[in-house]
């Protein structure tokens, strides 16, 4: 799915495309190898403008990243949180979450340590969004981007 690898590719390259953005200050990871060894989680960073609130968020996940994009009618948001919860859990959330209410989601591959998903809103098909996760050294992260057309 092309808008779900364009999503990807905002959420790992951290970058604009023209545009505002509104970048949320983090510690970079290579700064907290310690951190990451003993399981604790980075620092806690605010969300960015205009986030939707009914996006479902795993609860008791630290967001550590955060940034905001506009440009020509659309916004796009990328997140970060992190957990010590298994990969596992946080699938079974999204899973149940995202298919009630006004979101649903489909996952592309999934694995014990890893998965990735797309997800859209029912009710606005011109907002869609990539979510993913992995596990490493204890943490698990949460990956997720956000797309908002303006229609």
């Amino acid at each position: 799915m092309r808008v779900g690898a364009a999503l990807a590719f905002l959420l790992i390259a951290g970058c604009g495309l023209g545009g505002s953005a509104q970048a949320t200050p983090s510690s970079s990871p290579l700064t907290s190898p310690l951190a990451k060894a003993s399981g604790q989680l980075h620092a806690q960073v605010p969300a960015p403008a205009g986030f939707p609130t009914d996006v479902p968020t795993y609860p008791g996940s630290r967001l550590t990243a955060g940034a905001s994009f506009v440009s020509s009618g659309q916004a796009t948001w990328s997140m970060e949180w992190e957990t010590l919860d298994a990969v596992a859990k946080v699938q079974a959330f999204y899973a149940g979450k995202m298919n009630r209410g006004d979101w649903t989601i489909t996952f592309s591959s999934t694995s014990s340590t890893a998965f990735a998903a797309t997800f859209a809103r029912k009710s606005n098909s011109h907002v869609t969004g990539f979510l993913a996760s992995s596990n490493a050294s204890g943490v698990t992260k949460i990956l997720m981007s956000l797309l908002e057309v303006s229609g």
